[in-house]
């Protein structure tokens, strides 16, 4: 039986003109068993026909229509992805670059497809997509939700309404929907951190308009007003921001690992100080990433720095996939399991040992932040079926 990671591996090898069906046999074996795969990979050669082929993709496999249609929807985005109002090149850049984003993405959908007759033709398979026993526990790993406590700077802190999506800062401090969380008075300048636990989010409203999203275990220490000059916030953990615009008055993040220099743009920052890695991701404006060690990156639309020490680079990445738990998805694209479990472990707030031989393994999927955990387990097992899932508590371990 082929895993998925097998078949991705065939199918963008015979893409690059790599492999051959008459000179490689297992992939010969794949397109003589499944016809209506070869049928589709051969009309990646045409961009124009793929949209009509993801469209008509769901008619060929009955099952699991919901996480189907998910990963459909991602593909869709980042074929449409694009601007008219955008310089010709930029535009071009946009569509080869959704393209390939696109291929890629087929050819992880096609495997999932084949994954799933592989499991369900076998007469003989007893096993299911992810053990029973597991299924139930992990469903009683709920996902996370609003959740957030304001501190102030005496120490004191308080536990913001779960009901509400975020803050307004302002005269007074009220909630999205104009109640009143805390009467406060703005003419004295104070620092307030808002943290978020793990297993919580939450919004914010800082007092010149900016935007921001906390993501799980994320604390923002902020003023309740900015002073004249500049407009400074400090971050650990993952925030995206919609800074608001102000003449002369740069925005700037601070984290243990970066700076961020912004006018008006918008932005994700994910910066843990326990994690090796820390990325700062475009998607609107400009933005100026510096680091300790003294090296400095500006960004354009689409692009990402990447911190690992003191070394700072710069990488093309789909961005959209970077903001994705803004909208309450997991998007995984060819994504380290240790790296892409990280984020899940702190939304459900469960703790995920991962046997070292599996922590590089490439995961592919989507998955709602709405679903329960046992949907995150049916994610991992498409990737490798022959992964073991063992749940005690809320630990989760992953072994071969």
């Amino acid at each position: 039986m082929y895993t998925i990671d097998h078949i991705i591996q065939l199918l963008q090898a015979y893409l690059r003109g790599d492999i051959h069906p008459e000179e490689h046999t297992d992939l010969r074996i794949l397109f003589d068993k499944y016809p209506e795969l070869h049928a589709l990979v051969m009309k990646l050669d045409d961009p124009q026909n793929l949209l009509k082929e993801l469209q008509a993709y769901e008619s060929l496999f009955d099952s699991d229509q919901v996480q189907e249609q998910r990963i459909l929807s991602n593909i869709m985005g980042k074929i449409e992805y694009q601007t008219d109002q955008e310089p010709k090149r930029r535009q071009r850049q946009r569509r080869l670059y959704g393209w390939y984003a696109a291929a890629a993405c087929l050819i992880a959908v096609v495997g999932l497809g084949i994954w799933q007759f592989n499991s369900y033709d076998s007469s003989d398979r007893q096993d299911p997509i992810v053990p029973v026993d597991a299924v139930k526990l992990a469903e009683n790993l709920l996902p996370g939700r609003n959740k957030a406590t304001l501190q102030f700077a005496d120490g004191t802190d308080i536990g913001l309404d779960q009901g509400q999506e975020g803050i307004v800062m302002g005269d007074k401090i009220t909630y999205t929907d104009g109640s009143v969380a805390l009467a406060t008075a703005k003419e004295e300048a104070r620092m307030l951190t808002l943290s978020t636990p793990r297993g919580g989010q939450y919004q914010i409203v800082l007092s010149d308009g900016t935007k921001v999203w906390l993501n799980a275990d994320t604390r923002l220490h902020y003023p309740n007003k900015f002073a004249d000059g500049q407009r400074v916030v400090e971050l650990d953990g993952e925030a995206y921001f919609e800074v608001a615009k102000s003449n002369g008055k740069p925005f700037i993040v601070v984290t243990a690992k970066e700076k961020v220099e912004v006018l008006g743009t918008h932005f994700n920052v994910y910066s843990f100080p326990k994690e090796k890695e820390s990325k700062v991701s475009l998607l609107e404006g400009k933005v100026k990433v510096s680091i300790p060690a003294g090296k400095t990156k500006v960004l354009q639309p689409g692009e990402q720095t990447l911190v690992q020490g003191e070394e700072l680079a710069v990488q093309q990445v789909p961005v959209d996939e970077s903001v994705a738990w803004t909208n309450n998805e997991f998007m995984f694209n060819n994504e380290p399991l240790g790296t892409a479990l990280a984020q899940v472990a702190r939304w459900y707030d469960v703790e995920i040992d991962i046997d070292p031989s599996l922590a590089k393994m490439k995961l592919w999927g989507s998955v709602s932040r709405l679903d329960t955990f046992d949907k995150v387990l049916k994610v991992i097992k498409m990737t490798d079926d022959k992964i073991k899932v063992q749940i005690e508590g809320r630990r989760v371990r992953l072994m071969k």
